[in-house]
């Protein structure tokens, strides 16, 4: 499963900073965060109809799932 740590408590906190930091991030112009789908593929595509929320291209999965990453700076989850 795609997480940002095995601890669901942990994740959950991991999750919450990471959507506060790419709402800042997009409110200064910066391009959205690449996104793991829970299907294990990703994109760059953005959010879907609200910031926190993506769609698969994949799977079709539409939901907060997942995890984004910058592809510059971090290493592709697993």
């Amino acid at each position: 499963m795609i997480a940002y740590h095995p601890d669901p408590e942990m994740n959950e906190g991991i999750a919450d900073d990471v959507l506060k930091a790419e709402i800042y991030d997009l409110s200064i112009g910066y391009p959205p965060r690449r996104w793991t789908c829970l299907c294990g593929r990703s994109h760059s595509r953005g959010h879907f109809m609200a910031i926190g929320q993506h769609r698969c291209l994949w799977c079709g999965y539409v939901g907060t799932g997942g995890v984004m990453w910058d592809p510059q700076s971090e290493e592709e989850p697993k």
